[in-house]
């Protein structure tokens, strides 16, 4: 028994030897993960517990700073740098010689002036649809008609759209159109690249000339009769006002006045009725005519008739804007009402064959025309088949511009060209320049003959 006790304790000594030997052994073939990675090989281990990657030769790596003796152990010459967290990370990034050389990359601040209130920019998702602020946003285009709205601001302004190329400055009414805009606390959207076309959509392939405005519509008040004219000193007269919704006196106001244009001459009003005018470039040229020669409203009459849109705004140059605009359903009793009130309405019609009308020349009237003696309304026709005969038969009297090369006889038969009328919107600015007796301009030119 005292034998055994030595030679058990010589064996335990021998496997404990055995087992120390294999670990030396084993840390002996696999080298210290520090001496790996200092060698620059792949640790596998430390990829999985970590994710650091290092595969790179030793000249793209370098020892984390902050212990003694690794600050010297810095980047090579190389086109990779890495700071403290890429180390962290195990990422890199590359830069260029000429990177190394110029240093990084300037932010570019744009200085904003007039000709470029923003930085140009070639790349600009456009929306893919019109964007609209309210169901009932009309788009108007041009810019004698963008400032016209702008200016007169009888519309709510919702935006205006300016398009301005990536080389081009902005035009001087460019400018003055924006510097209006934000004067009237409208947004402004200076477009870009692929929004010309966006532009195009607005303006429904009109010519917009990069200028398109985001208004509601123009007021149209709804009119029953209008109302006595005490004398011509009256510098307004007043409307029977239609029903109208809730949505509709918003846009239209409830104002039961107009304006009458007699500072130059006293006179009674003179008001245009249109049945049936469906070419738009008619109705906005007839705006635009009696504008300028001085009516002073235009009543809107027949199912048919155009409506007041963006094209019609644009014939008129403007004019739509400011021209009051009145609209009746009943034509024949507003006709009857506004008789009784001691209004006259004259129906423009080319005379029948074979009648034999009555010509009167305009010198002769005077200072007796008929704007002086009561107020008077012109009751114009549509292109094709001129006055409905129910507005026609309403009429005090007949008036009508006689054709040169016609015969009263023969009528239109006369003339192998077979030009029986004119224009409807020439035939409206004649007729307004014959009733309100407007002068003609009259400058001697200088005599610059050399003798």
């Amino acid at each position: 028994m005292v034998d055994d006790v030595p030679r058990r304790r010589n064996n335990i000594r021998d496997v404990r030897d055995d087992r120390r030997n294999r670990n030396t052994a084993r840390h002996e073939k696999r080298p210290d993960a520090r001496e790996q990675r200092s060698r620059g090989a792949f640790d596998e281990e430390e990829f999985i517990k970590t994710g650091n990657f290092r595969a790179l030769p030793r000249a793209y790596q370098r020892e984390r700073p902050g212990k003694k003796g690794n600050n010297s152990a810095m980047l090579a010459d190389s086109d990779y740098v890495g700071d403290d967290k890429d180390i962290r990370d195990g990422g890199f990034r590359a830069i260029s010689q000429e990177y190394q050389s110029r240093g990084p990359p300037r932010k570019v601040f744009h200085r904003r002036t007039d000709e470029f209130p923003e930085r140009p920019r070639s790349l600009v998702q456009a929306p893919r649809a019109v964007p609209y602020t309210t169901p009932a946003s009309q788009f108007v285009y041009g810019i004698s008609a963008c400032m016209a709205a702008l200016r007169c601001s009888r519309r709510r302004l919702y935006k205006l759209y300016i398009y301005q190329a990536e080389d081009q400055e902005l035009s001087p009414d460019k400018k003055a159109l924006r510097k209006l805009a934000l004067s009237k606390n409208v947004a402004v959207k200076i477009a870009f690249a692929n929004w010309n076309r966006l532009l195009d959509q607005m303006s429904a392939g009109r010519p917009h000339q990069g200028c398109v405005l985001e208004v509601s519509p123009l007021p149209q008040l709804p009119v029953q009769n209008f109302r006595p004219v005490s004398s011509p000193e009256a510098d307004h007269f007043s409307l029977e006002l239609g029903a109208q919704s809730r949505e509709e006196a918003l846009v239209n106001t409830t104002n039961n006045t107009v304006d009458i244009n007699n500072s130059s001459r006293k006179r009674y009003p003179l008001v245009i009725l249109l049945d049936g005018i469906v070419d738009p470039g008619n109705l906005g040229a007839i705006i635009r005519s009696a504008y300028y020669l001085g009516a002073d409203a235009i009543v809107l009459a027949g199912r048919n008739s155009a409506e007041i849109t963006p094209v019609v705004v644009k014939t008129s140059a403007g004019a739509a804007e400011l021209m009051t605009l009145l609209h009746v359903r009943n034509e024949v009793d507003f006709i009857r009402r506004s008789k009784d009130n001691g209004w006259r309405f004259y129906a423009a019609a080319a005379p029948g064959k074979g009648s034999t009308p009555t010509y009167i020349d305009p010198a002769d009237f005077g200072h007796e025309g008929p704007v002086t003696q009561a107020p008077s309304v012109i009751m114009m026709g549509s292109e094709g088949t001129g006055l409905s005969p129910h507005i026609l038969s309403q009429a005090d009297a007949i008036v009508g511009i006689p054709g040169a090369k016609i015969s009263p006889e023969l009528g239109a038969e006369s003339d192998p060209a077979r030009v029986d009328s004119l224009n409807v919107s020439v035939a409206t600015a004649l007729l307004i320049n014959t009733f309100l007796q407007v002068p003609v301009s009259w400058t001697k030119k200088e005599d610059t003959r050399v003798w």
